[in-house]
């Protein structure tokens, strides 16, 4: 079942990631690569949203009125079990230091199973974090905790799913062999894959069986990259684009050498009439 605003029921908070980045000049999304997830958390952050709330007084009036603010998020704690490489333990350290906020995600995961496609509720913001503390004893795992003093309030929320399920023979992962032969059509302009590359594909160079890696920067082209899968390697690569695709064109190598054609030269074995002097 696919989880929607509309669908979304009661769900715990056994599974919960934190994410947190220094790119506050990024687009705020939460696919931004450069979240990165903490690990080590000892005890998540309590958000609290609150409206300020304005008291409105007139001098002939007997009642009093309200006028609604600005949302804001109160402060909070982040916990986690102290490690003395965590990169980012030194990272939120260092924003002490700095005196500079960083963006934090916060990942509810609503149907897990913990697998490779969590779908979950999310919230993103920026936040200071304007102190750390150290506890412990000897009995006790040795913590820090991190205030954070949020930039306002949330950036965005919503409903995300984290990444979907990756199966052998998806974009030629596996492929090659049987019974996931991957992708086989070479000139599509499909996405960045490995492709299953037939001996009897017309443009093959080899017209042997092999693989060939396609990427594209976007969707008006690419290029690929291919090899023979027997005897000494000899590399092709072409450019692919929406109206068809280059030749196929070497790269020389100590095992595939240019031919004097190739390179309008002379070779030293043959004959050179200079004629008479």
């Amino acid at each position: 079942m696919n989880i929607t605003h509309d669908n979304l029921g009661i769900f715990t908070g056994s599974h919960v990631e934190i994410s947190i980045s220094d790119q506050l000049t990024n687009q705020v999304d939460f696919f931004d690569p450069s979240f990165s997830s903490i690990e080590n958390i000892a005890t998540f952050p309590t958000l609290t949203e609150s409206t300020e709330i304005e008291t409105l007084e007139e001098y002939d009036q007997d009642a009093t009125g309200k006028l609604a603010g600005y949302r804001r998020l109160e402060p909070t704690t982040l916990t986690l079990n102290r490690v003395l490489d965590d990169e980012h333990q030194a990272m939120l350290m260092k924003a002490v230091e700095d005196k500079t906020p960083l963006r934090f995600r916060m990942f509810y995961v609503v149907n897990s199973g913990y697998s490779a496609a969590n779908t979950g509720y999310f919230c993103i913001f920026d936040a200071y974090v304007t102190s750390h503390k150290t506890r412990g004893s000897d009995n006790k795992a040795v913590t820090l905790e991190f205030k954070l003093e949020p930039d306002g309030g949330i950036l965005d929320r919503g409903i995300a799913t984290e990444g979907r399920l990756l199966r052998r023979g998806d974009y030629g992962v596996g492929a090659g062999v049987h019974p996931f032969t991957g992708g086989i059509d070479d000139t599509a302009l499909a996405g960045n894959r490995f492709v299953t590359y037939k001996g009897t594909a017309s443009g093959n160079p080899f017209s042997s069986d092999t693989s060939l890696l396609h990427l594209q920067p976007n969707e008006e082209g690419g290029w690929q990259l291919t090899c023979n899968a027997s005897g000494d390697p000899r590399l092709r690569v072409r450019t692919v684009q929406k109206g068809g695709q280059s030749r196929w064109v070497k790269i020389f190598s100590e095992y595939e050498k240019p031919t004097p054609s190739e390179i309008g030269a002379v070779a030293k074995t043959d004959r050179v009439d200079f004629g008479e002097y």
